[in-house]
């Protein structure tokens, strides 16, 4: 591994991980500088407290009273917003790794230079990787020193280590899509099975959660939401089992791409 195409990645798309990262972080400044209002947020808290279990696990909550703290108020609404934005940047980045460029015939003339298939897709990979991390930390920054700023009554050491905790669930759709573009060749067939990927674990996090019996666990275990940990954050009951077995899945998911990668023809 030369470190060539990681380096040429970044040079090329730090600028999506800016703006996206900036976006996401105003997304959380106004979050928080709602937080810092406690009428208000007390006031959502009642709100809340008359939705249905399904509805309140679609905003990243089993009870309401995950509302009535400030670090819950805005780890709660942050963090599943988050993780549904930040689906939707690695799908994109997914898709950059290799589908994009093979769909406009680059990769033909990419890996005609002196760099096995494995070796490039790799570099892609953890430029991606990276980049999406860096999209996270910018993103869990503004908040965090916006809650400092505020002043606001919260521990914000649980507000910026419950949006950094998103970022596995990233890098799992990242690693999906570069699969799934893998196994799919043609782009548009790639983003499709991918939608259907993020849609059904979303609405498995949603069913899982809100039901009961032995097929809900499962749904629930298997959906990469369920894994993201933001309320366990705030409640003291984080255990990154889940966390690790996202990052296991993505180095497995990459193994298996870059083999398939390897033994396809290109273009094809």
């Amino acid at each position: 591994m030369s470190g060539i195409i990681i380096g040429n990645t970044l040079r090329t798309a730090w600028k999506q991980m800016l703006y996206w990262g900036l976006g996401l972080g105003l997304l959380g400044m106004y979050i928080v500088f709602i937080a810092s209002n406690s009428d208000i947020v007390q006031g959502y808290a009642d709100l809340f407290e008359s939705l249905p279990p399904a509805l309140l696990t679609a905003f990243g909550a089993s009870s309401a009273e995950f509302f009535r703290t400030t670090e819950g108020w805005v780890v709660t609404i942050l963090v599943s917003e988050l993780a549904l934005f930040l689906s939707v940047y690695a799908v994109l980045a997914g898709l950059a790794i290799s589908a994009n460029e093979e769909q406009s015939g680059i990769l033909d003339v990419v890996l005609s230079l002196p760099i096995s298939r494995r070796a490039f897709l790799l570099e892609k990979w953890l430029a991606y990787a990276l980049l999406a991390f860096g999209t996270v930390l910018i993103s869990a920054l503004l908040p965090t020193l916006t809650a400092i700023g505020l002043g606001i009554d919260a521990d914000i050491g649980i507000i910026f280590a419950s949006i950094l905790a998103v970022y596995p669930s990233a890098l799992i759709v990242i690693t999906v899509t570069v699969l799934l573009s893998t196994l799919f060749r043609r782009r548009i067939a790639a983003i499709g099975a991918v939608a259907a990927f993020v849609i059904g674990s979303y609405m498995s996090s949603i069913v899982g959660s809100s039901a009961s019996g032995p097929i809900a666990d499962l749904l629930e275990t298997l959906s990469y939401f369920s894994h993201v940990g933001g309320e366990s954050i705030v409640s003291g009951e984080y255990e990154p089992g889940g966390t690790l077995a996202l990052l296991v899945a993505a180095g497995l998911g990459f193994a298996l791409s870059a083999h398939l990668f390897d033994r396809r023809d290109i273009g094809t």
